[in-house]
């Protein structure tokens, strides 16, 4: 068995791994680089990996730093399954065809600018075309459910809590008859957040790839966050202003929301309304309405009770 780090080493996006036996190779995500002046440039390097040549992908979650370059597989002849979670399926149609529509008009703006100089054309990395190929190919699996991906190769998806379908790995390869477990964290979630579940233990691997984006620092306690929070909303609510919170579609939209409805529940807003300025994270926030499955117990008991957790 041999992997290979093909993104997220050194840097905290393109996380993107390849996992070779002698019968079989398996893609574990495939993100886009992200943030830096040389990402577009490492976005458009070819896998050193032919895609043609994969028997599967295993998708982490969707978040596109994770995602972002799956469509670049089958435009570049893969033809095998990419095993996620269901939720992660619907997820990722949602944020791979947004990629696509904001490269298609990041290209535009570009040649408007390269024609008045003479410059080469800009091309987006995929267009809206590229991502129904891929999204067929998209294969759910239930977290906790073992299933072989590629010959000699099993994957099993545990809850990661991070976002709505995100997943650690159990990957167990059989090979020239020895048996080991390679675990893939993905990207984790906080203990004793709202909404999702807390990430599942793993208890056996022989070897972990563990993601590190906070590695190097501590947090602020998780209730002294909420408090302040909270305080500067009902500060804002009662004086009639107006507050602006920039926050990311999927995850820490619906973390808001959760948290307003809460005070709305509470007295705490009065009659402030709350604008989501944002279709993407609309969208998001109905599809983590519609695999409320997913949810923790505390959210899933408002549901019982006919309080919505994700509605004000």
């Amino acid at each position: 068995m041999d992997l290979t780090f093909l993104g997220a080493s050194g840097e905290v996006t393109g996380s993107c791994y390849l996992l070779r036996t002698d019968r079989a190779r398996v893609l574990i995500d495939c993100g886009m680089f992200q943030g830096s002046a040389t990402a577009d440039l490492k976005n458009r390097r070819p896998l050193a990996v032919d895609p043609a040549t994969l028997d599967a992908v295993i998708l982490t979650h969707a978040h596109i730093d994770h995602s972002g370059r799956l469509p670049l597989l089958t435009k570049s002849g893969f033809r095998g399954k990419v095993f996620c979670t269901p939720p992660t399926v619907a997820l990722t149609d949602l944020l791979l065809k947004d990629a696509a529509h904001l490269q298609s008009e990041e290209a535009d703006r570009m040649n408007r600018r390269r024609q008045r100089r003479g410059g080469p054309r800009a091309t987006p990395l995929f267009d809206e075309q590229d991502v129904p190929p891929l999204i067929k190919r998209l294969t759910p699996v239930p977290y906790a459910r073992d299933v072989e991906v590629a010959p000699g190769v099993r994957v099993t998806f545990h809850d990661a809590g991070h976002i709505l379908g995100s997943a650690s790995l159990s990957i167990t390869v059989s090979e020239r008859g020895r048996t080991r477990t390679v675990a893939f964290s993905g990207d984790l979630g906080e203990r004793n957040s709202v909404i999702l579940n807390d990430p599942t233990k793993l208890t056996h691997a022989d070897v972990i790839v563990l993601e590190s984006t906070y590695g190097d620092r501590d947090h602020r306690d998780l209730a002294q966050t909420v408090a302040q929070f909270k305080q500067l909303i009902v500060n804002s609510a009662h004086s009639r202003g107006k507050v602006l919170i920039p926050a990311f579609a999927i995850g820490r939209t619906q973390t808001l929301i959760y948290y307003l409805a809460q005070m709305h529940r509470e007295g705490l807003l009065g009659n402030a309304p709350v604008y989501i300025d944002s279709p993407m994270a609309i969208a998001a926030t109905r599809l983590y309405q519609s695999h409320a499955d997913s949810f923790d117990a505390p959210a899933r008991e408002l549901l019982r009770t006919g309080r919505n957790p994700l509605t004000l």
